[in-house]
């Protein structure tokens, strides 16, 4: 480099301040002579890894990344035909790593070459990551039919992702923008008011919201997109700037009502199979419980107790089938009340001792002292235990089954605790971890010796967890099985005793039975007079309401589904009546039991409901609930 002299000199100032910003620039500085390096600022090593020993001396070709040499060959070729030249590039790190750089070159005297190279790598990163997003933001446009959108208040416009209409949104193929009013026409019109009322929220307050409404496809029909949005800013003008994000859920919510339509239609044909089983039922379990006042011979009463019993297995079958379908649909409902434990534990071992006596074995009831009452739902219980003490007698051959009861008091919590021990034939290994899957037996094979639906347990762990508790066992096949259940019983004060006998309940009581089924009306009939009634039926809604209006009765007890006018009309009819017709308790006396089912009779304006197939206890539990809401709003 030629000396300069004269005027244009450089100071010792200016030398001095030139030396300084080469030692300390962040940019890195490289001297160039006679086609290798001979100098760097420490930039250089600071950036590329790259000592001054390791610099000096070489071709700047070798640090530069193989990929981009053709670069660098034309930034050479800038450099001699102008003086200068300008690129981006990458130069290769120490350590492997790529370092971009953005490079200005220019020639100096003689053959020196000055070289600056400011580091870019973040900004390179940073257009990288926005590719990627990009990238992301079309794959996920395509896989799932998302797009993002926002709209101006100020011009009234939608600020749309170009390829909308791949997923069935407003727009043609390429287009930005759209007005809210082509927006909304896209909608369908049964939506629009909801969709655009939603949208106005949000555009006065900020407020997030999610919507789900059906959009015109450019290729026709509608697809199912699912809108999310939320204010973005607020204009001058009060009104919010929105960004959202739009789905075609077209698939899914297709595929959701398919799902709600089966549920649908299992509940409805759970219902009807319900219905079905029930009514025969009804007339066979209604004809034995009316034949036991009969006049029998020892044998003739066996033989009545059997029948008795396998139907009452049969509805317990059914019970459990019902009850399944209605945990699975979160519908089982829970009535906790007063309820005396031990005696409770003594009428399931009660009902069940006839059938273990006949089998020659024991079946015993240990209750603790001082177990008292407690709130629980007695029938749930009850359902309970009849099925793990059921399991403990129909599993075992000889010796007998043990069924204790104790309290746990412990946490702040109160609990009873039931265990059922039995001396049977034990449980498998290999099948004691699948015991409470429903539908699964220890036994499945065709040649068991041992029934059942596969349900019970199941049922009952889920009873147990709804109730607070838990259940468990333990088994050693051959020598029996231990099955206990927890559930949380709080104490609480003893009821006070049940006073008179069901006979005579109904004495001087004039009593109308609604049933088209010719068994039915006669097995309720005379369940009714057997509880003192006079009873009058009708064989259907309309003749129920006419004699309704003809006299005046206490009670009335009406089937739902009947020819000519079903239970429900009549019941609506009768309660348009006069005083003081329409004030008649009115009982449902139906097959029809589910518990939605239930509902939707006491919304028709009855009392209460007596599931068929009909027994005496379930009309005078039923009875008695009816008069103890009459003397309740008598004393009110």
């Amino acid at each position: 480099m030629a000396e300069t002299t004269g005027a244009n000199a450089p100071s010792e100032l200016d030398i001095e301040a030139a030396r300084w910003f080469f030692q300390n620039a962040v940019d890195i500085f490289v001297l160039i002579r006679g086609g290798t390096i001979s100098r760097i600022n420490p930039a250089w090593t600071e950036l590329s890894g790259w000592s001054v020993e390791e610099t000096v001396g070489r071709p700047m070709e070798e640090f530069i990344h193989p990929g981009d040499e053709q670069i660098v060959r034309d930034l050479i070729t800038d450099l001699i035909a102008d003086g200068h030249g300008r690129a981006e590039h990458r130069l290769l790190r120490k350590d492997g790593q790529d370092l971009w750089v953005r490079s200005r070159v220019k020639r100096g005297s003689g053959d020196a070459t000055i070289v600056v190279l400011e580091d870019v790598t973040d900004e390179h990163r940073r257009v990288a990551d926005s590719a990627d997003a990009v990238r992301t933001n079309d794959l996920l446009r395509e896989a799932a039919g998302v797009y993002i959108w926002r709209f101006d208040p100020d011009t009234g416009l939608y600020d749309i992702d170009p390829d909308l209409s791949t997923v069935g949104a407003p727009g043609t193929s390429g287009s930005r923008t759209i007005t809210a009013d082509q927006m909304t026409a896209e909608i369908h019109p049964d939506d629009q008011k909801r969709v655009t009322d939603a949208f106005y929220r949000t555009l006065a307050t900020g407020e997030p919201l999610v919507v789900e409404y059906r959009h015109f496809r450019s290729e026709g029909g509608w697809a199912r997109l699912r809108a999310s949005w939320r204010g973005l800013c607020k204009r001058s003008t009060g009104l919010w700037a929105v960004l959202g994000l739009t789905q075609d859920v077209s698939e899914v919510a297709e595929a959701r009502d398919a799902a709600l339509e089966a549920a649908e239609a299992k509940a409805q044909f759970l219902a009807n199979m319900s219905h079905e089983i029930r009514t025969p039922m009804n007339g066979v379990l209604g004809v034995l419980h009316l034949l036991k006042s009969e006049n029998l011979t020892p044998d003739g009463r066996q033989l009545l107790e059997e029948a008795v019993g396998c139907g009452q297995m049969l509805a317990e079958l059914l019970n459990d089938v019902i009850d399944f379908s209605k945990i699975e649909a979160g519908r089982l409902e829970f009535s906790p009340e007063p309820t005396d434990p031990g005696a409770l534990l003594n009428s399931v071992a009660g009902l069940l001792r006839p059938q273990s006596s006949a089998r020659g074995l024991w079946l015993n009831t240990h209750v603790d002292p001082g177990i008292g009452w407690a709130s629980v739902d007695p029938v749930r219980l009850r359902q309970i235990l009849f099925n793990l003490i059921g399991n403990a007698v129909k599993f075992t051959l000889t010796g007998g089954v043990d069924a204790r009861l104790s309290r746990l008091d412990r946490d702040g919590e109160s609990r009873l605790r039931f265990e059922i021990t039995d001396t049977g034939v034990g449980i498998a290994d290999e099948a004691q971890a699948d015991l409470f899957q429903r539908f699964h037996q220890a036994d499945g094979s065709t040649t068991r010796r041992f029934g059942g639906s596969g349900l019970g347990l199941a049922i009952s762990r889920r009873l147990a967890e709804l109730m607070g508790g838990e259940i468990g066992f333990y088994s050693k096949p051959g020598e029996g099985s231990t099955f206990w259940i927890e559930v949380l019983a709080p104490r609480v004060e003893a009821r006070a005793a049940d006073t008179g006998e069901a006979e005579g309940l109904l004495d001087g009581l004039r009593v109308l039975v609604v049933e088209d089924n010719p068994t039915n009306r006669l097995i309720a009939t005379r369940m009714l007079q057997q509880l003192g009634a006079d009873v009058e039926t009708a064989d259907d809604g309309q003749q129920g309401v006419e004699a309704a209006t003809r006299q005046a009765f206490d009670l009335i007890f009406m089937d739902i589904q009947m020819p000519v006018m079903d239970g429900m009309e009549a019941t609506r009819r009768i309660r348009a009546l006069p005083e003081p017709v329409c004030s008649t308790p009115i009982l449902a006396m139906t097959a029809n039991a589910m518990s939605y089912q239930a509902d939707s009779y006491l919304v028709a304006g009855m009392n209460g409901i007596v599931a068929k197939p009909l027994s005496p206890a379930a009309l005078v539990a039923q009875i008695a609930a009816i008069v103890a809401q009459s003397e309740h709003e008598a004393a009110a």
